[in-house]
């Protein structure tokens, strides 16, 4: 995306969003007064000083924390959450204010019209724009021709990024491989000059001359030598540039503490509403259906690894392989009881407590038992890396339908990627989908552990 195309969309959203915090304003307005007396000048120009306000804490804070900052690749939610920030701190420091001069004149029903509508409307602009851009940016025409020079890996990922994600809005005009730029046909129609070849060949300077030369913008594909960059960053350590391979908005204090206060404040809700009633009834039903203890201990995979005692709810006759072996669809194991709990995943809610205690979170990627650990760590490339965040009541990969047993690596490498794709793209957003969709699914029968 060129650069002053990407600067004409952040001006698009910024205008829009003004658009619709006036609206919101005016039909707050119309709903909470029959009389907007504005013949009462003192009353007036309180809700002109609210209004003047709102706007100016609205392109303050969007421009601080840069939400109209947008890729092709930047997702809906994305955007929605930085929406959902800056009204979070909009009403924050209205609210300061508000204590602070020890003059509340406003109706709180205005404020309640106000946020609702400007909320929704703002979310409803995002999906809409969104949608848009991607179907604008994938038609041909709006496509950018480029001349790719080189061969090799680097070269055949470039082309199959291409030709996999038209939104990106790049067209390959011309592969160059061993000639020189004198060999390049059309060169009008063509805008920018991506290289891939390796860093000591000298072409890359005749390629950099020709580039600027014919006024083409100039971009190197580096040898990385490094795979599963989809998220990757860079920074200068000086002069020297540094590469991080994924993004963790979890890395972020702010990320951590709003993430661990929903976990404390719902498991704490959640087994106080739910423990007192549910565990006495399913203790007697398990106690009565085999022989055993009611709760099922066992030693899980925690975050940076550390290992934790995972809560559930026995669900098999006592046996020496429960720490071993993954239960199975039909597995004599499993008792009439543990059958119910499991198709309905009602045997992880002790895991309430590993939450509160924060050895887990409700929403990361599903601990594993010990020796499965050790096995997959060696099969399969990032499966460590999910162990980087607290593991989960529920994940991304169990609301997708990846769960169950565990019948060869394929399935176990899908789970991971969803994994990794969570650790990357952590929102307080996507934790709420996930839950919703968690939820359906125990209602539906649809067991979501693991």
């Amino acid at each position: 995306m060129h650069t002053r195309s990407a600067q004409l969309l952040r001006y698009v959203q910024l205008l829009a969003d003004l658009l619709l915090l006036n609206g919101s304003i005016l039909l707050a307005g119309i709903l909470r007064f029959d009389d907007l007396r504005v013949t009462n000048e003192e009353y007036f120009n309180y809700y002109i000083q609210l209004w003047i306000f709102l706007n100016l804490t609205w392109i303050l804070v969007s421009q601080v924390l840069k939400i109209y900052e947008i890729r092709p690749t930047t997702e809906i939610r994305t955007s929605i959450w930085g929406q959902i920030k800056t009204l979070i701190i909009q009403f924050a420091t209205l609210a300061l204010m508000l204590v602070v001069l020890k003059k509340f004149v406003y109706s709180r029903l205005f404020f309640g019209y106000f946020f609702a509508a400007f909320t929704l409307s703002g979310m409803f602009f995002r999906v809409v724009f969104f949608n848009w851009l991607r179907r604008f940016l994938g038609k041909p025409r709006n496509a950018r021709m480029v001349i790719l020079v080189g061969g090799g890996e680097v070269a055949d990922d470039f082309i199959e990024q291409v030709e996999a994600h038209p939104e990106f809005g790049l067209r390959i005009h011309q592969q160059v491989i061993e000639g020189d730029p004198n060999e390049v046909r059309g060169i009008e129609q063509v805008e920018e000059v991506y290289i891939a070849l390796p860093p000591d060949d000298k072409r890359i300077q005749d390629w950099y001359r020709f580039s600027e030369q014919n006024l083409l913008r100039f971009r190197y594909l580096p040898h990385l030598g490094v795979r599963n960059l989809t998220n990757s960053s860079m920074e200068l350590l000086g002069t020297v540039p540094v590469i991080y391979p994924r993004k963790e908005p979890l890395e972020l204090w702010h990320n951590r503490l709003l993430k661990r206060t929903f976990d404390i404040l719902i498991s704490i809700l959640l087994m106080v509403l739910i423990f007192p009633w549910f565990l006495p009834i399913v203790a007697i039903w398990i106690k009565a259906d085999s022989r055993g203890p009611v709760f099922f201990r066992q030693k899980r995979s925690g975050i940076n690894n550390d290992t934790f005692d995972c809560i559930k709810l026995r669900t098999m006759v006592v046996n020496d392989r429960a720490d071993e072996v993954h239960a199975t669809e039909n597995d004599p194991r499993i008792t009439r009881a543990g059958r119910f709990l499991r198709r309905h995943n009602l045997d992880e809610l002790p895991q309430l407590w590993n939450v509160f205690l924060g050895q887990m979170s409700l929403v990361g990627p599903r601990p594993h038992m010990l020796k499965h650990t050790d096995e997959y760590r060696r099969l399969i490339d990032m499966f460590m890396v999910r162990h980087l965040i607290p593991p989960g009541l529920t994940g991304l990969a169990q609301s997708r339908g990846l769960r169950g047993e565990v019948s060869d690596p394929a399935s176990m490498e899908a789970r991971v990627r969803a994994d990794v794709y969570y650790l990357e793209n952590w929102s307080f957003l996507l934790d709420i989908k996930i839950i919703l969709v968690t939820i359906w699914n125990m209602v539906r029968g649809r067991s979501v552990g693991t």
